[in-house]
């Protein structure tokens, strides 16, 4: 019994030197240097996009942040795309201007007018352009952590829309697939 008395009187005195600590604790942490990477630059870098087959790079632009397309998987038309267009550079082939249909996917810039918001914790009043129809949406970035970010492009209200998942990659760009396997 005096065991267990002796262990209670133990906890309790660690308990009150924690209770003591805590306060100073936070006083020294809040006198601590921050880091110099401010909360509105947390998502720029490269992020490989969810389906693996391209790396999109997010900078600032003045006072708002763009992402362009920085590497791609497929970055030549294969034989699936038809005779005509096999071992040629892929281009924005959908886009609604024709004048725009020849240019070079890769060096694309697809996100354009991110500002943070701090009160949502989250880069909004975005635009997102889609390469495969050739249509531009409205989009918002959130953090799900600081190496993956959830994109949601939507029409109008973020209730209309769809999201995907980006991974940040601190990886060289890895060799695209026609220059692994060039045409012949």
């Amino acid at each position: 019994m005096h065991f267990v008395k002796a262990y209670f009187l133990r906890l309790l005195r660690h308990a009150a030197w924690v209770l003591l600590l805590c306060p100073l604790q936070g006083v020294a942490l809040a006198q601590t240097p921050t880091a110099d990477v401010s909360p509105a630059s947390a998502i720029e870098g490269d992020w490989l996009v969810e389906s693996r087959d391209a790396i999109i790079r997010i900078e600032r632009d003045g006072d708002t942040l763009v992402g362009s397309i920085v590497w791609q998987l497929h970055d030549t038309y294969g034989p699936e795309d038809g005779a005509e267009l096999n071992g040629k550079t892929v281009t924005d082939r959908h886009n609604p201007d024709p004048a725009l249909r020849a240019r070079p996917l890769t060096g694309l810039r697809l996100l354009w007018g991110l500002r943070y918001d701090a009160a949502a914790h989250a880069w909004v009043d975005g635009r997102v352009y889609n390469a495969d129809n050739g249509k531009e949406y409205h989009c918002e970035i959130h953090l799900r952590s600081p190496d993956q970010l959830v994109l949601r492009g939507f029409i109008g209200i973020t209730l209309l829309g769809g999201n995907t998942t980006w991974t940040r990659t601190h990886e060289p760009f890895p060799a695209s697939a026609s220059s692994v396997h060039p045409t012949p």
